[in-house]
């Protein structure tokens, strides 16, 4: 008998599958897997996800799915993994990251540089709209969810003069090209990562195993990315030790470059914003990262015990 197709479970968006897609394809198993779609908890919330419990609410069910037996992968959206991990799952994988870096797309009728003006965003992360009111105290955040085509379309109906999203999920989507979105007729800036620092795991990709499971670990590693799984981990760790949430309007994101590696680090802190970057040798990581956590904690604003 032929072995038994692998279960993958996704979540049912475009976006979603199409990832899954992709890296199934990666796996080099010929074809023989089976896309699991569930639905998500996220998926039939429409008002702001911190108000029902965050980005867990992406994952929640298909970690149930894994834990369960009932597909034997998941694929997650990196951003959307809570610290810690639901108990008896690990990362088996990190593909190779995409472009973190988030997308403004904008009216081409709307002038930025007129501050006198008043320009509507659709986004509901804290994040983007606390790092683009740094840049641009004109703008007016409105709250904007759905997947990529439904933000489009609202944009596209004129609810708001310009979105934000992010590069990874436009390119994965085959939707940007040449500073354009497909079909649609906006000014498109990709914004600087140093100054719009991305989500922590953004633009990279998580397949979740059971932690006894091993029968899959050969195909994993082989299109496992080792410096972005590197760089996610130590993304993980710094927000963890923070106790920071995936809601918290916090920025980080580590580069590795050979043996160097940075950290940009960005956290609206109530009043406050608590900016730093450090850089250095990838063997001497855990010292200069121990020491960016002590000096951020010492920054920070009492957290809630």
């Amino acid at each position: 008998m032929p072995p038994r197709a692998i279960r993958i479970g996704t979540r049912k968006s475009a976006l979603a599958m199409a990832q899954a897609k992709q890296v199934a394809d990666a796996m080099n198993i010929n074809g023989n897997y089976e896309l699991v779609p569930i639905v998500s908890s996220g998926d039939k919330i429409d008002g702001p996800l911190r108000d029902h419990g965050g980005k867990s609410l992406f994952t929640k069910e298909l970690d149930l799915a894994l834990i369960q037996g009932d597909i034997d992968l998941a694929i997650h959206s990196m951003k959307d993994v809570e610290t810690p991990l639901a108990d008896g799952l690990e990362i088996a994988a990190v593909p190779l990251r995409a472009d973190p870096r988030d997308v403004l797309i904008i009216n081409p009728n709307v002038q930025l540089d007129n501050l006198q003006n008043t320009i509507t965003i659709g986004t509901s992360s804290l994040r983007r709209e606390r790092q683009l009111t740094l840049h641009y105290p004109n703008f007016s955040i409105l709250p904007c969810r759905g997947n990529i085509q439904t933000r489009l379309q609202k944009y596209a109906n004129g609810e708001f003069d310009g979105i934000i999203l992010a590069l990874a999920g436009l390119m994965r989507m085959g939707l940007y090209s040449n500073g354009s979105i497909n079909g649609v007729t906006a000014n498109v800036q990709v914004l600087d990562a140093g100054l719009y620092i991305p989500a922590p795991g953004q633009g990279a990709l998580a397949i979740m195993k059971r932690s006894n499971d091993h029968r899959f670990d050969e195909v994993l590693q082989a299109i496992n990315h080792p410096d972005s799984l590197l760089a996610i981990q130590v993304e993980r760790q710094i927000i963890d030790a923070l106790n920071l949430t995936c809601n918290a309007p916090v920025g980080v994101y580590v580069l590795i470059e050979g043996k160097f590696f940075s950290v940009n680090f960005m956290l609206f802190d109530n009043e406050q914003t608590i900016k730093k970057k450090i850089s250095g040798l990838l063997n001497q990581r855990s010292k200069l990262i121990r020491e960016f956590i002590e000096e951020v904690k010492s920054l920070m604003s009492p957290r809630p015990v």
